[in-house]
């Protein structure tokens, strides 16, 4: 396959999985059915094999893809406040960080809004899991590209340290590019990164890495800005020799009462997760348990059916020998009349 063919294949999952995640999840798998049934009368076995294992996304991740697929503005304002916020904190610069906190809240508030007037019908536990997803997304950069994809599958998570586990979490191609939202009508240059995986009409593939990559240029501009006669605006890097162990000191401290913090809340996540995961494992449990007892209902009823049926045709073939013997009764007293009748006779014949 030349390189022609396989743009072409990769453009053709790209809309299939634009299409597909911009339907209601209760509607995903029949129209899942149907691309990859239509793909294969085409003849493009392997998109629709790929096509086949997209995951159908869970209630708040159909919410996340409803937000980002209508360009709400608390999309922008999410990955503008975690490029400033990853900043701050690989800068350990914990004054940014308490800054930032109060913008973090109104964001967080205003993106379940969002998800809330897109989605509709969302339950608590539901807007939970969509806050926590855009927690995800302003930790890891790996995850804001993954939440802005507008193919995302579950809900993300950030445990407070490491990297946001993103398995199975989005919509990617078998090589492992992550499949985005089509957006019709942008330009595109190779020298842009954040127009690096876009098609200039119709839209292409983003690659693993790329959001990441586009956040990257803000530290680099912040330290281009050093040599700038303005020191009272500089980043760490720039405070005075003499100044610099005391201020890391106290920002080293600041840092670790706001993971403390950050910790607790998580752990309170984590066991309201677990009960949850629980509750919806005694469902499973408890729906089985249904379908099995409802199965046994649907055996006995079929076998009272046919018990039924039995019965009536027992009572139709005994009411015939009924009738039948009553008529050999009959019978066989008009014989017995009729061979006293002879006998009487034969008996005056004798006599005569």
């Amino acid at each position: 396959m030349d390189g022609a063919d396989e743009e072409s294949t990769d453009e053709v999952l790209a809309r299939a999985v634009d299409a597909l995640y911009a339907v209601d999840p209760s509607e995903f798998v029949s129209a899942r059915t149907a691309r990859v049934r239509q793909l294969r009368a085409e003849g493009m076995r392997e998109v629709a094999k790929q096509v086949a294992a997209l995951r159908r996304p869970s209630v708040a991740a159909a919410a996340v893809n409803a937000t980002v697929r209508a360009d709400d503005p608390v999309v922008a304002r999410l990955e503008d406040l975690g490029v400033r916020m990853r900043h701050a904190q690989s800068s350990l610069d914990a004054a940014a960080l308490s800054e930032l906190r109060g913008e973090r809240d109104e964001v967080l508030a205003a993106w379940v809004a969002a998800a809330r007037e897109h989605a509709g019908g969302l339950t608590a536990a539901v807007e939970a899991e969509v806050r926590d997803t855009a927690v995800a997304a302003l930790a890891d950069p790996a995850a804001s590209e993954i939440v802005t994809s507008g193919s995302l599958t579950r809900a993300l998570s950030y445990s407070g340290f490491g990297e946001v586990d993103v398995a199975d979490a989005v919509a990617r191609t078998s090589t492992g590019v992550v499949l985005t939202r089509i957006e019709g009508g942008k330009g595109s240059t190779d020298e842009e990164p954040e127009a690096a995986g876009e098609l200039e009409e119709d839209g292409e593939l983003e690659e693993d890495g790329e959001l990441e990559e586009d956040e990257e240029p803000e530290p680099d501009e912040d330290e281009g800005a050093e040599p700038d006669d303005e020191p009272d605006e500089d980043e760490d890097d720039e405070d005075e020799p003499t100044t610099r162990p005391a201020t890391r000191s106290v920002r080293a401290s600041d840092l670790r009462a706001l993971e403390m913090e950050l910790d607790a809340a998580e752990k309170a996540v984590a066991a309201a997760r677990a009960a949850r995961k629980q509750a919806a494992a005694d469902d499973e449990a408890a729906q089985l348990a249904l379908a099995g007892a409802a199965g046994r209902v649907e055996q006995a009823e079929q076998a009272l059916r046919t018990a039924q049926e039995e019965a009536e045709a027992a009572a139709g073939a005994a009411e015939e020998a009924a009738a039948a013997l009553e008529s050999a009764e009959d019978e066989l007293r008009r014989s017995r009349r009729e061979r006293d009748a002879a006998r009487a006779a034969l008996e005056e014949a004798e006599d005569r």
